[in-house]
């Protein structure tokens, strides 16, 4: 009998770091303990925060950017 647990993460803060540039976004996602992913994505928030969601169900999720070129407007973009 296989047995399938569904991940969650409820109770457990995920830290996103992310480098933004126009066309990708380098992200960094740690836990309090461990480095979890290190990726290049396009840039585009809608797919990150799907990304974060679906790879952590019922976490919450603190994130972080350098402001550089684009200031906060990609936050405000959808």
């Amino acid at each position: 009998m296989i047995q399938v647990k569904e991940l969650d993460f409820s109770g457990t803060t995920i830290f996103c770091g992310v480098d933004v540039h126009k066309k990708s976004w380098r992200v960094n996602i740690q836990d309090s303990e461990f480095e979890l992913e290190d990726f290049t994505q396009n840039a585009d928030a809608v797919l990150l925060h799907k990304h974060l969601i679906r790879k952590y169900p019922g976490a919450t999720f603190k994130l972080c950017y350098e402001a550089g070129f684009s200031g906060f407007s990609w936050l405000n973009r959808e």
